[in-house]
C-alpha cells in the first residue's frame, strides 16, 4: 500500500524515509497523535454476509473500519475482519501506555505513525540514557509500541537500540527470549503503579543485558573462518550449496559491508563480531529485499517482519558464538 505522508511525526533529524511532520521535544501523547495524523477512531460494523448468532444481536463477524474525521469527506476505510470477541483499542488509548513514563521524564516521544491505511499504528519513545559500546560508538535506547486494527496480534512493546553513527535499528529480546512485552488488549491501558514499576524494571534489565552483550561482541576478533561460521549460523547454506562448496550470494554482500562500510571500520568495531553483527543489521535495513520497497513496507519488514526476526537471530547467534570464542 502507498505510504501515507500525513500519518507520521518525528522529533529531531529527518528520518531516513523523509516522511512526516517535525514536532518539538517533550510533547504529550495527545499532541503526538494529532501531529502524526492519528487522531481518528475505529469502529465495528457487521461484516458482509455475517449472520446474527444470539439474542443480543451479535454477528458472527465484524469489519474494523477507520472512521473519517469530521473535516474529512472520505468514506470509512476497511482495516480488517474480526470475530465478535474482538475489542478495538483506539489510538489515544494505546498511546496512554507511555503517559506515566513520558510524564515523569523517563522517556520522550520521537516518532509515530501508521502503516498502510492504518492497519498498524506505532510510536517510538526514547529513553534518556545512552549506551557506549566502544569509544565513539553509542546506541540510543528506545521503546517501540505498536497496535493493530486488523485483528492480528495484540499491543506490543519492543525493545530496540539505534546506533548513532549509522542509524541501524537493533532488535532486542527479553530474558526469556520473547521478542516483545505484550500488553493487555483492553480499553484501560493506563498502568497501575505496581505494573509500571514492573515494566520499568524489565526495561532496565533488557537494556543492561544488551549493553553487556554488545561489548562482549566488540571484544571478539574475527577471522575468515569465524566470519563464515557466523554467517552460516544466521543464513545457513542449503544442502546443494554445501555439496558444491558454494556460498550464498548474501554472504558476499555481508563480507563487502564488513570489509568496507565506514561505520564498521571504526576503532574497536573493525574486524570484530560486533562489526559482523552490524553488517547483518545494515543489510536487513538497507539491502533487502532486492525488489523496490515503499517506505511503509520497509518499516513493516525491518521493525515487525522478517527483517526484525533476522536481526534478532543475528544477535542471538552472535552472543552464542562470543561465549564460545571468548578464550
Amino acid at each position: 500500500m502507498p505510504a501515507n505522508v500525513q500519518t507520521m511525526a518525528y522529533y529531531g533529524e529527518v528520518p531516513w524515509h523523509g516522511l512526516g511532520k517535525k514536532v518539538p521535544k517533550g510533547i504529550s501523547a495527545e499532541e503526538m497523535i494529532q501531529a502524526a495524523g492519528l487522531d481518528w477512531t475505529v469502529d465495528l460494523k457487521p461484516a458482509l454476509g455475517a449472520r446474527k448468532i444470539n439474542k443480543k444481536g451479535e454477528y458472527s463477524r465484524y469489519e474494523v473500519v477507520r472512521v473519517p474525521r469530521e473535516k474529512e469527506k472520505e468514506s470509512p476505510v476497511l482495516l480488517g475482519v474480526v470475530s465478535r470477541r474482538y475489542r478495538p483499542l483506539q489510538n489515544s488509548e494505546a498511546f496512554k501506555f507511555f503517559d506515566p513514563i513520558v510524564g515523569d521524564r523517563k522517556a520522550y516521544f520521537e516518532t509515530a505513525g501508521a502503516l498502510g491505511e492504518g492497519e498498524r499504528i506505532w510510536v517510538m519513545a526514547r529513553m534518556p540514557e545512552v549506551m557506549e559500546v566502544v569509544r565513539g560508538d553509542d546506541c540510543f535506547k528506545y521503546l517501540l509500541l505498536s497496535n493493530t486494527h486488523n485483528g492480528e496480534g495484540s499491543v506490543i512493546v519492543k525493545f530496540t537500540t539505534v546506533r548513532v553513527v549509522c542509524q541501524n535499528t537493533l532488535m532486542l529480546a527479553m530474558e526469556d527470549g520473547q521478542k516483545a512485552y505484550r500488553v493487555r488488549h483492553s480499553k484501560q491501558m493506563q498502568f497501575k503503579l505496581d505494573e509500571l514499576a514492573d515494566f520499568l524494571a524489565i526495561t532496565q534489565q533488557v537494556f543492561q543485558e544488551a549493553e553487556q552483550t554488545f561489548r562482549r561482541l566488540a571484544a571478539v576478533k574475527m577471522t575468515s573462518e569465524r566470519l563464515e561460521q557466523y554467517f552460516d549460523a544466521v543464513f545457513p547454506r542449503t544442502d546443494v550449496q554445501k555439496k558444491r562448496h558454494e556460498k550464498p550470494p548474501r554472504w558476499g554482500f555481508l563480507q563487502e559491508m564488513f570489509d568496507s562500510q565506514p561505520d564498521l571500520q571504526l576503532p574497536g568495531v573493525q574486524g570484530t563480531l560486533w562489526g559482523a553483527y552490524n553488517a547483518i543489521t545494515r543489510f536487513e535495513d538497507y539491502k533487502e529485499p532486492k525488489q523496490d520497497e515503499l517506505p511503509d513496507q520497509r518499516l513493516e519488514r525491518t521493525w515487525f517482519g522478517a527483517g526484525a526476526d533476522n536481526k534478532l537471530t543475528a544477535l542471538v547467534k552472535a552472543d552464542e558464538l562470543a561465549v564460545r570464542w571468548k578464550n
